[in-house]
């Protein structure tokens, strides 16, 4: 073997095993909310979000299928049968690798006027292996377009 081959195999060593998998391969599993950011589209900026999050679990099975649930912090205080403050939905998902997004098909969803919905989450990975999920840029009550960013670390 020469030099070259033996820099790039201790090289490849270094990195996590999920580093080499394809993108839909490192997505598949359970996943838990660390927080929840804006990121400004102009500056890439980011800042906690209001109302952080209070916790969260997303799931990604090898089939297609996913289920999502996010609390925001005061979600306990809202009224019995009432649904502020807490974000649930399941159906399908799809990887887009080319694009770097999914999209998560809402086949049912506590509000019922996302259901159907295609939501489309560009996806990234750290160096711990923490997931981002970042919704598309969207105009905030200030009039700056920003993107939600979910950090979400694998359930051991």
């Amino acid at each position: 073997m020469n030099k070259y081959a033996i820099a790039v195999l201790c090289g490849l060593a270094a990195f996590p095993a999920w580093a080499a998998d394809a993108p839909k391969d490192k997505l598949i599993g359970a996943w838990r909310l660390l927080e929840i950011r804006e990121r400004d589209s102009e500056t890439g900026a980011e800042k906690p979000a209001t109302p952080a999050s209070a916790g969260g679990q997303l799931i990604y099975t090898a089939n297609g299928r996913l289920s999502l649930q996010i609390a925001r912090v005061g979600w306990e205080k809202v009224l019995p049968g009432g649904a502020g403050g807490f974000a649930s939905y399941f159906g399908r998902w799809e990887v887009v690798p080319a694009e770097g997004y999914v999209v998560h098909y809402q086949d049912g969803n506590l509000s019922p006027q996302q259901v159907g919905q295609a939501a489309k989450r560009y996806y990234s990975f750290d160096a711990q292996g923490h997931l981002s999920l970042a919704t598309p840029p969207a105009r905030n009550g200030q009039g700056r377009n920003v993107a939600t960013v979910f950090v979400w670390e694998r359930f051991p």
